[in-house]
């Protein structure tokens, strides 16, 4: 049987999948074949099942690296119900549960192990090189480009972990990626000439919207808005005050809602999700980006952007998680130019400046002068930085080939302290590129606020299209759109007598 038959079999049989999408099926083959893939599908398109599938065939473990916790459980709870063989390991298992797992995964066979960067770091050595993992999948691939105030080193590590598992077979799945991001994508990774599997960003069934609201105006412009479109949907805000500053505003307007951001305890922020999942409630959920990763509600009828998200790319995952069920949807922006000095302090937090790098590259030559090694936290309280800028700093000097890390959390060095210098200046270097990386991805997203042609058209562009059709359904098709006459009785003109 061939590998593609022996494919849509297991999807029909086995996940209940009748038909594969042509780009499904051509990354599926791509790695039941052995090839490195990069997969960018729009959100909702089935991306899991690219790595579910050869899961199943292989007769070795699959390791799929997920960014968030409940993204994996979602996952785990799904494949259970399909009875595929499942395990997650994280940091909230009891002790006897870890060890039962751990147990599963050193029997070895076909088996999708669930977990993070940092426990894959953790245990690639001692637990999972053993089993000789046939596939290594990274879910949500774009963290690896992205280095805002949430940045996590153990994405930078994921190419040199997949040395320590014996180099299995690379999947990288996301949903949006410029031409730029895929390159960043495949270059920190480590794959090797990848099969690139890439469709345009675009569902027919989103109608994209722009509305121009000042800041005072806001809150009243977002509560008209809401009342008149259908629910369920979410609202996102770049900060947690303006979730609460929202979510007050719609339970004052006795308008059914719910919020949830990262400040709130994990039970609360658990509670709130399962209710709006819940089918039956048509309720408005208010957040930052950290709700929605992995969220499967097919009938989301709107995305609301109440502030500018960070980039065109955010705008148009978070976006995509509305209309799974295929029917009409709204994706609206509320702009405000001064929204975008949000994000440019997001985006520094987290990244060093020249002069904390000088300081982060000082202490730690003091350090390892010593012949001491040192954690981000101790080169933190040493730099005097931030910790995130420490744990940053750390990761890409190891990155540079500068600093290893010897067991986890510990850094020593590799080179002499003149060269150890040198390489602050190549990390001033590659910061400053990432600062105008990320002003141009702001400016895009100000100019897609601002830009009179059709929306669908600019975002298709922007992610590599040379020359994509109108949508017809966004604002600016419909502002062109000629309005139709009313109709009503025409009047019959007299016909001419006819002479003679």
């Amino acid at each position: 049987m061939s590998n593609l038959r022996a494919a849509r079999r297991v999807a029909r049989e086995r996940l209940g999948v009748q038909r594969l999408h042509p780009e499904q099926a051509q990354a599926i083959e791509s790695v039941l074949g052995c090839r490195d893939t990069l997969v960018v599908l729009p959100t909702g398109f089935g991306k899991s099942l690219i790595y579910q599938v050869p899961a199943v065939l292989f007769d070795r473990p699959t390791i799929v690296i997920s960014p968030l916790i409940s993204l994996m459980r979602d996952q785990e709870r799904k494949l259970r119900q399909r009875h595929v063989p499942v395990v997650r390991i994280d940091s909230t298992l009891r002790a006897a549960t870890r060890r039962q797992v751990l147990a599963r995964v050193a029997k070895g066979g076909s088996l999708i192990v669930l977990t993070t960067p940092e426990t894959l770091e953790s245990l690639a050595e001692s637990t999972f090189a053993a089993t000789k993992p046939a596939l290594l999948c990274i879910d949500e691939a774009h963290c690896i480009s992205e280095w805002g105030h949430d940045f996590r080193p153990a994405y930078l590590r994921l190419g040199a972990q997949r040395k320590v598992l014996g180099n299995p077979v690379m999947l990288a799945l996301t949903a949006t990626a410029t031409p730029r991001v895929r390159k960043d994508i495949i270059e920190r990774l480590g794959m090797k000439k990848p099969v690139e599997v890439v469709a345009p960003p675009h569902r027919p069934n989103l109608r994209f919207a722009v509305h121009i609201a000042p800041g005072d105006q806001k809150i009243t412009t977002a509560a008209r808005l809401i009342r008149r479109l259908r629910r369920p949907g979410i609202i996102y805000c770049a900060t947690t005050k303006a979730v609460d500053q929202v979510a007050g505003a719609l339970a004052r307007a006795q308008i059914p809602s719910a919020r949830y951001h990262g400040k709130m305890k994990a039970s609360e922020r658990t509670s709130t999700q399962r209710k709006f999942m819940k089918s039956k409630r048509r309720m408005v959920m208010v957040a930052t980006s950290a709700f929605g990763m992995g969220i499967d509600k097919p009938d989301i009828r709107y995305i609301v952007h109440y502030q500018a998200p960070g980039s065109l790319e955010q705008l148009v995952q978070e976006s995509g998680r509305a209309g799974r069920d295929g029917k009409r949807s709204d994706c609206i922006l509320l702009f405000d130019r001064d929204d975008l000095r949000i994000q440019e302090h997001l985006q520094k937090q987290g990244r060093a400046d020249p002069a904390q790098i000088r300081r982060v590259t000082k202490a730690l030559g003091s350090w390892f002068d010593e012949g001491k090694t040192v954690t981000p936290k101790e080169l933190a309280l040493s730099a005097r930085v931030p910790l995130t800028v420490a744990r940053s700093c750390a990761a890409q000097l190891e990155e540079l080939g500068l600093t290893t890390m010897v067991k986890r959390g510990h850094y020593a060095s590799r080179v002499a302290l003149e060269e150890l210098r040198a390489g602050a200046h190549e990390l001033a270097k590659r910061l400053e590129t990432l600062r105008r990386q990320d002003e141009k991805r702001l400016a895009a997203l100000a100019e897609y606020a601002d830009t009179e042609e059709c929306r669908s058209r600019f975002i298709r562009r922007y992610f590599g299209e040379t020359s994509p059709p109108k949508c017809g359904i966004c604002d600016n098709c419909r502002k062109r759109r000629p309005t139709p006459r009313r109709p009503g009785r025409r009047r019959r003109s007299k016909r001419p007598k006819s002479g003679g």
